[in-house]
């Protein structure tokens, strides 16, 4: 069975990097480790979270020029759909090729 959550999952990522025939080391750091679930109460809490553009994957104008893309193809295939929904209404009032062949 896996680990439950992320801080436990950290833990372990951290237990396998660490020198495990060391009893004095290993258990040091694990007292030192801190891992933390979401944002972790007081003092970080308090502490201003921001946003560095220069440090962003993608730049906020190729976002707009892919969501543009995404909105024209949606569009598209929209009123692709909305062509093949009449077509079949169309089809459906016909009646079938079986039946014309029987008359």
């Amino acid at each position: 069975m896996g680990l439950q959550n992320d801080s436990s999952q950290d833990q372990a990522w951290v237990c396998r990097m660490i020198p495990h025939k060391t009893k004095h080391g290993f258990a040091a750091a694990l007292a030192r480790l801190k891992a933390y679930v979401g944002v972790p109460d007081a003092p970080y809490d308090k502490i201003k979270r921001m946003v560095i553009p220069d440090a962003l994957k993608y730049s906020s104008v190729a976002v707009q020029e892919l969501e543009n893309k995404r909105k024209e193809r949606a569009q598209l295939a929209y009123e692709r759909k909305k062509q093949l929904n009449k077509l079949r209404v169309k089809a459906e009032k016909k009646p079938r090729y079986e039946n014309v062949v029987e008359d």
